[in-house]
């Protein structure tokens, strides 16, 4: 469902980048149909890209796809597989030790004054005696 074409001898350089007369033209989709789709590529197109184009047009790797999102035609000719997805993968102890929930610190005691000589405000002061002061 792929194909290249090269074509040889001297080309018209504004034509190959304006038109489909171009150096390298390559198109995929079934032969009958509207699910078609073409590039085209210059002469002054690097050889390391077009090789690139058409190992990934070539390669047989399956590629994911959304089997509803498909043309209808190219739903017909592909080969459709379920995907499902990998398991988890296992945690390492350190996993496990970073998720661990935290131990409360140990109580530690605390002291308590035994006296103190601030007066506090709930202190209960003694009452003034009325009269003149000496």
């Amino acid at each position: 469902m792929a194909g290249i074409e090269y074509a040889q001898g001297p080309l018209d350089a504004e034509r190959e980048l304006t038109t489909l007369q171009a150096r390298w033209y390559l198109r995929g989709g079934p032969k009958s149909g509207y699910a078609q789709w073409y590039a085209t590529a210059s002469t002054n197109t690097p050889i390391p890209l077009v090789t690139a184009i058409t190992e990934s047009v070539s390669d047989p790797a399956p590629l994911p796809r959304w089997k509803d999102q498909m043309l209808r035609g190219l739903r017909e000719n592909a080969q459709l597989l379920p995907v499902t997805p990998p398991p988890p993968p296992v945690p390492t102890p350190l996993d496990v030790r970073r998720t661990a929930p935290r131990r409360a610190p140990a109580r530690t005691t605390r002291s308590v004054p035994r006296w103190s000589t601030t007066t506090t405000p709930s202190a209960v002061l003694p009452a003034r005696r009325p009269g003149p002061r000496r």
